[in-house]
């Protein structure tokens, strides 16, 4: 092979990884904003289960923001707008009882995460 480099030398590994992890995947490359709102669902799942209302009150906000980009997609769109009005209900529930609201909110995450 003379003055010519294999594909495999031009290329680095961890491009070559990353490309094979996304086409396992079988849906392609995942939407920073769909990367961003899991993140988002997880950090105030976490926060509704440690009580924490400061916490789940920033990321009921910085959810509310980033659901207009899931606008085109009907069906995240609608679970988020129940997400968000269950969580506005946690957040306005006297601590001693929010284990319904808890319950409910948790559950809305799970569902609009298997959407994601």
């Amino acid at each position: 092979m003379h003055g010519r480099l294999d594909r495999a030398e031009t290329v680095p590994k961890r491009v070559v990884t990353a490309f094979n992890y996304t086409q396992s995947a079988g849906f392609g490359v995942t939407s920073p904003k769909r990367l961003l709102l899991q993140a988002l669902l997880s950090g105030l799942g976490d926060a509704v289960r440690r009580n924490d209302e400061l916490a789940a009150d920033r990321y009921h906000r910085r959810i509310s923001q980033i659901a207009g980009h899931f606008d085109t997609n009907r069906t995240i769109s609608e679970a988020l707008e129940r997400l968000l009005s269950a969580s506005s209900r946690w957040l306005a529930t006297n601590v001693a009882e929010r284990y319904e609201p808890e319950r409910h909110v948790l559950e809305l995450i799970e569902r609009v995460t298997e959407l994601l």
